[in-house]
């Protein structure tokens, strides 16, 4: 027996499908216009179609130029580089000779004059300022040359030239998106390279961006920030926090205007009323006492007469309400970067919260370290194959390891206490946590080695054993080591 309270049901559900589909109407929430929010476009485009050329050039501008004069901006940046960009090169061949050859000759490459076209950075400053330009731009592009240096290449000179490429170039303009021509999968086949007028002391000569020359991509290696599969040139990270940025410095520099402002003080008397309520006063502003009083002449001291009284013109700049919302603009500009508030004011929080910040921070840093690996095994894949060819490496199965630079303890008695236990419950070992502070393991022992039979051969007892135990409390641990 169907119940009437069914029916109802039914027959409410079949005018609502009724309605929606009349209207063209959807159940999701998310797709519906109101008053209160704009109405979706509807509008779906590749990444390389939201950004055109001409915004591509609004956005690159408008990031560096926050960099350039916002020093919050220039932090949150070089605070990135600091845990992404810095690492260490092992070989891993289980050749000690090769192991050793193989790091010389990356030593020496990593040297300006050997690393750098211009003969300027080192390898190690190469990648921080790729990575730099990365953040910033959106891309940049690193070119191998045949001397074994490298060429950097920033974003903007990778673009399509004023008036198209020249048919003698062999690109497929149809083919051609922000100056990378890719084939039907995506794939890029080719990078148009433009340069920069010529500046120089005497002035700039020529237009702004010339066409240059047409590189392979199997040249160039195209280092760049991507959120989507069918997306050609990187985008800034940076792309939702410069208004934030821009709003942040320019608050800055009005409250600062006005904390200028209130600096012109005044004085303001205040008289004790000494007729009587509706009665005129018998004595004009003639008559009355000044009070004159001279800021020049040091400390000053006012008489007054009795029952009147001071007070200075104070305008409270900047308010505390400002103050909130310029950190809570800051904290939401440091999201862009991942980057915890608790870096950019120390004294937010406590240990546990610094520690739980750094713990998040660190697996977000962890993914943009792969990329940057990964352009560091593409380099040096490259590099040992024209040592290889060039005879001065044998042929053999490389195998290398950039490690990145770890991070000190936050609270080094506690997190060491805590990796003696976790090592004697043999739930981690001694390599991975000697990466997480940047130090290999195999290094570190060949040291240890090393220094005690130094010891030895000069005739020195060897070091006390200081490892601590396991106290309850880090107070214990320190006692126990002093």
């Amino acid at each position: 027996m169907v119940k009437l309270t069914d029916i109802g049901r039914q027959i409410a559900l079949a005018a609502g499908n009724a309605y929606r589909f009349a209207t063209g109407g959807s159940a999701y929430d998310a797709v519906k216009g109101s008053k209160r929010r704009a109405t979706p476009t509807g509008i779906l485009r590749s990444e390389d179609d939201e950004l055109t050329h001409t915004e591509r050039r609004k956005l690159l501008s408008s990031a560096r130029d926050v960099h350039r004069n916002f020093s919050l901006a220039a932090w949150m940046i070089r605070r990135h580089l600091d845990y992404v960009s810095t690492f260490s090169f092992q070989c891993k061949t289980d050749n000690g000779e090769l192991d050793d050859s193989v790091e010389r000759l990356v030593r020496w490459w990593s040297q300006p004059y050997n690393c750098d076209a211009t003969g300027r950075m080192s390898l190690s400053k190469m990648v921080r300022l790729a990575e730099m330009r990365r953040v910033i731009d959106g891309d940049v592009f690193l070119l191998k040359l045949r001397d074994g240096t490298v060429q950097a290449i920033e974003g903007d000179r990778i673009r399509t030239p004023d008036g198209g490429v020249k048919p003698e170039s062999g690109v497929n303009p149809q083919n051609l998106i922000h100056g990378v021509e890719t084939d039907e999968a995506g794939r890029p086949l080719r990078y148009v390279v433009c340069k920069r007028s010529k500046s120089s002391d005497a002035g700039s000569f020529g237009k702004q961006f010339e066409f240059e020359r047409v590189v392979q991509a199997r040249n160039l290696y195209h280092f760049a920030y991507a959120d989507r599969f069918d997306q050609v040139r990187g985008i800034s990270p940076l792309a939702p926090a410069v208004n934030s940025l821009r709003d942040v410095y320019e608050g800055f520099d009005y409250a600062l205007a006005k904390m200028k402002v209130s600096q012109l003080f005044g004085l303001i008397f205040y008289r004790d009323a000494a007729d009587p309520v509706g009665e005129a006063s018998a004595a004009s502003d003639q008559d009355g006492d000044k009070y004159e009083v001279d800021f020049g002449t040091g400390p000053v001291k006012l008489e007054l007469n009795a029952g009147d009284r001071a007070e200075f013109l104070e305008s409270k700049t900047p308010s505390s309400e400002m103050q909130q919302f310029s950190q809570t603009m800051i904290a939401v500009a440091l999201k862009a970067l991942d980057i915890p508030y608790s870096f950019y004011a120390e004294n937010f929080t406590n240990y546990s919260g610094a520690r739980q910040a750094l713990l998040q921070y660190e697996l977000s840093a962890k993914i943009k370290r792969e990329d940057v690996v990964a352009m560091l095994d593409h380099l040096t894949n490259w590099r040992i194959k024209m040592w290889i060819a060039d005879g001065v490496l044998p042929e053999a199965n490389y195998r290398w390891e950039w490690i990145p630079r770890g991070v000190s303890w936050i609270d080094p008695l506690k997190e060491i206490n805590a990796n003696i236990a976790a090592i004697s419950s043999r739930i981690t070992s001694r390599t991975r946590i000697l990466r997480e502070q940047g130090i290999d393991f195999y290094d570190l022992a060949d040291e240890l080695k090393a220094e005690e039979s130094y010891f030895e051969k000069i005739g020195l007892p060897m070091a006390v054993d200081l490892q601590p135990a396991m106290f309850e409390n880090a107070e214990d641990t320190q006692q126990a080591v002093q």
